[in-house]
This record gives C-alpha cells, sequence and structure tokens, in this order.
C-alpha cells in the first residue's frame, strides 16, 4: 500500500478512480477540461459543492498556471466546496496547452482539489502525483491506455 506524499493511509486509489478519469476528452482548451474534470467529480458525487469548487480551482488557474515540463500539468486548489480530497485525470494524447514551463502541451493532467485546511495532505499529493507522472515509463504506460479502469491500475500500481 503505497502512501501519497509519505502520508500513510492515503494511497492514490483512495482519491481517484476510474469514474474521475477521462481519456482524450473532448474539451481541447484548458478552462474547458477543468470544467469537464470537475463535472466528473461532480457526477460521482466528490464535491458537496461543485459550482464552489469549480471557480477556486480557475481562479487558482489564473493566479498562477499550473503546466510543469513533461507533459504534466496539475491544476488544483483548496476549496470550502469539498469536504475531503477530490482528484480526477485526464489523459489528453492529443494534448492541450497548461502554459508548460517547456513550451509543450500537457497529456498528463491531474486536478486536485482540498478541503480549505488540508495544506500539508493537498501539497504533498500534488508532488507525489507530479513525480509520478513525469517518469518516463508511467508516461509510455499510459499513453496505452484503453480505459479509465486501467489508467486507475496504471496509476495505483506505480512505484515512486
Amino acid at each position: 500500500m503505497e502512501a501519497v506524499g509519505g502520508v500513510m493511509g492515503l494511497r492514490i486509489a483512495d482519491i481517484l478512480d476510474a469514474r474521475s478519469i477521462t481519456i482524450d476528452p473532448r474539451s481541447r482548451k484548458k478552462y474547458d477540461l477543468i470544467r469537464e474534470m470537475v463535472g466528473l467529480l461532480s457526477s460521482t458525487n466528490h464535491l458537496g459543492n461543485p459550482k464552489k469548487a469549480l471557480a477556486d480551482v480557475i481562479e487558482r488557474e489564473k493566479e498562477k498556471g499550473t503546466g510543469l515540463e513533461q507533459g504534466v500539468a496539475v491544476p488544483h486548489c483548496r476549496s470550502e466546496g469539498t469536504s475531503r480530497l477530490a482528484a480526477a485525470f485526464a489523459l489528453a494524447r492529443e494534448g492541450i496547452d497548461f502554459g508548460a514551463l517547456d513550451g509543450k502541451p500537457s497529456h498528463f493532467i491531474f486536478l486536485l482539489i482540498s478541503p480549505k485546511d488540508a495544506t500539508t495532505t493537498h501539497v504533498q499529493a500534488l508532488a507525489t502525483m507530479a513525480r509520478l507522472l513525469k517518469q518516463k515509463e508511467t508516461q509510455e504506460a499510459l499513453l496505452t491506455a484503453s480505459s479509465p479502469s486501467e489508467v486507475e491500475r496504471i496509476l495505483t500500481e506505480v512505484k515512486e
């Protein structure tokens, strides 16, 4: 049982499941994709107040972009719109511009919305997912995934 960023008892499987994973999303723009991903979390009852959560993550994204290097983006926020960690993942093989530091499109997008008071857990979960998603082996496995459940398996079985 892998802990997320050293937080014992919290595993990737605890915050991400196949119902909140999308492959080749309809959205081709950053904010549209964020809306689509928040919609996934809303439809699976992961958010108490989806409108508040969406507004908070968009506000956070406008303050400072979350496009990292190597095809990874981690849009996130802490919000009163949820009472627990809520995560979604998008595999965008065509790539979406998240303003990454290396100027390249993002293919592996991890959205994390945490309760307002979950600062430590929020930062640790983000750091862990960013590290995992930047691994070449993880990226190669994800790019061949054909279903959300396969993506979920890859992400929960990957080793740091």
